[in-house]
């Protein structure tokens, strides 16, 4: 005896089976496709992705369109095409579970679905799995979501025309608000505004060896010192709400700084936040900063060493783990 009979769909397993597959499942992935839209932004793709793919050099704004586009062909292959809506829906979420578990492992607070709609990693995984357990044994044999070898004609010029619209907007919508240059200065004082995509995805082992005021994010950077090139001196970046980073200021960085310090603020995209701000320990510091406008992929605290402005060491840190600081 089985707990579903694939080949005796009962009428409200088969409206159950068709509401999921042809009704629910779209609207959960088209709410994902359009805050995404709204958006725009690739800060807010699921931090897996940033690191597998972005850290591996691939385009994230051709990451986050991409990713639109897909989602909303798949809702139209799903509404419009009975035939094809249970396999379109199972390979969508199959494709989202290595996403969400790498988010999981990874500690994301959200999962990078919706947009900047903050939804908890652990919402949208279980929420997936339901649905794709259901499209796996509760749709399977329902008669009206069977393949068929011949579709209407109808159907088939829906979909493309879905699809091709579906492309056209994810790729035309999701463009950065601000159009940034991406002409480093090497000077201190006005800094460039930004890179021209709108985020940087920094390579922390690529800045060893080099002089910091080569280096791309350097030129954005404004107030930097004058000095650097001047002995053994540190620059930290750092988010004015990142508590990891107050503490490694409390530990380091509150009394007798151990090199010169330069503290780089770095904002959020629509600029330093309001609420959540914790107090600035480093008060010997000298004070910079990143434009707004920009999504600054940096998990913060990141310590760079300097001698005579060449790059030693740079890395994200914590108090408990202080890479790149020599600790006396």
């Amino acid at each position: 005896m089985t707990l579903i009979d694939n080949n005796q769909a009962g009428p409200l397993r088969t409206a159950a089976a068709v509401f999921i597959t042809r009704v629910a499942v779209p609207l959960w992935l088209a709410t994902g496709a359009i805050l995404k839209i709204l958006d725009g932004s690739p800060s807010n793709l699921p931090a897996a992705m940033v690191k597998w793919l972005g850290g591996n050099g691939l385009d994230l704004r051709f990451v986050l369109e991409f990713s639109i586009a897909v989602e909303l062909v798949v809702v139209g292959v799903m509404v419009i095409v009975p035939g094809l809506a249970r396999l379109a829906g199972i390979v969508m979420l199959g494709s989202f579970l290595p996403v969400l578990f790498g988010d999981v492992a990874m500690g994301a607070s959200s999962c990078g679905c919706f947009g900047a709609v903050q939804v908890p990693t652990w919402v949208t995984l279980v929420t997936d799995l339901f649905f794709l357990i259901s499209l796996v044994f509760l749709a399977r044999g329902v008669e009206s979501l069977k393949m068929t070898w011949t579709l209407p004609t109808w159907r088939v010029v829906a979909a493309g025309i879905w699809s091709v619209a579906s492309v056209a907007v994810a790729f035309g919508l999701t463009v950065s608000p601000a159009l940034l240059s991406d002409e480093p200065q090497s000077t201190g004082g006005v800094a460039a505004v930004g890179p021209a995509d709108g985020f940087y995805l920094p390579e922390y082992p690529s800045w060893i060896g080099q002089n910091f005021r080569s280096l791309e994010i350097a030129g954005w950077i404004r107030d930097l010192p004058e000095d650097l090139d001047e002995g053994p001196q540190y620059v930290l970046f750092y988010r004015v709400d990142c508590e990891h980073c107050h503490e490694l200021m409390e530990v380091y960085f509150a009394d007798v700084l151990p090199l010169p310090t330069t503290a780089v603020a770095i904002p959020e995209r629509t600029g330093f936040p309001d609420v959540g701000a914790l107090p600035f320990s480093c008060g010997a510091c000298r004070l910079a900063e990143l434009p707004a406008g920009v999504d600054w992929f940096m998990q913060t605290p990141v310590l760079v060493r300097l001698n005579e402005g060449i790059v030693e060491c740079a890395a994200e840190m914590t108090a408990e783990d202080p890479t790149c600081l020599d600790v006396y």
